[in-house]
């Protein structure tokens, strides 16, 4: 099953619209009861490249939850295989990011609240971010450690992607 109707059931299996018909859907393959696609997303929308079969008409009720299910897009979640579905904080995605990812996790993080839909791209065992499904492995962890490690040190965001270290603070340090 994948992430986005692992999540949809976690949610409860809440419907977004009335089915219309029956057929494949056309973002994930699934076949059953189909919302009209015009009516989930825009005539803006620009995902289908993300999409199983773009000229299909028609969507699963899944589907059509995790594109018109707004909190989806404005904050970081959790989604399990055992079923789990959980809005994070940002405190709460640092700490989940302090160890490697399971396989049978993902991780969805909008950078950008609002701006994209994540949960439909989701995969298991990876953070999913904008346009990007980023591993999440022990190397990682050990990175963001000591990136923590450097800005506790009083090294800011500017200073880590200056070509030197600024003297001010590296002559502070023991």
């Amino acid at each position: 099953m994948d992430v986005l109707t692992m999540a949809w059931h976690a949610a409860g299996a809440p419907e977004v619209e009335l089915p219309t018909r029956e057929g494949i859907c056309a973002r994930c393959g699934a076949g059953g009861v189909l919302i009209a696609a015009a009516a989930v997303v825009s005539r803006s929308f620009t995902g289908y490249d993300g999409w199983s079969d773009p000229s299909q008409t028609g969507i699963c009720r899944p589907c059509a939850w995790g594109y018109r299910h707004p909190p989806l897009r404005a904050t970081a979640h959790l989604v399990t295989r055992a079923t789990q579905l959980q809005a994070l904080t940002p405190t709460e995605v640092g700490e989940h990011l302090e160890l490697p990812l399971s396989p049978d996790r993902a991780l969805i993080v909008p950078l950008h609240p609002g701006r994209k839909h994540l949960a439909p791209t989701a995969v298991w065992g990876r953070v999913t971010i904008e346009d990007a499904h980023l591993s999440w492995a022990a190397a990682d962890v050990d990175r963001l450690a000591a990136l923590r490690r450097v800005r506790w040190l009083g090294f800011g965001s500017r200073m880590l992607t200056a070509p030197a270290p600024p003297w001010a603070v590296l002559s502070r340090l023991p």
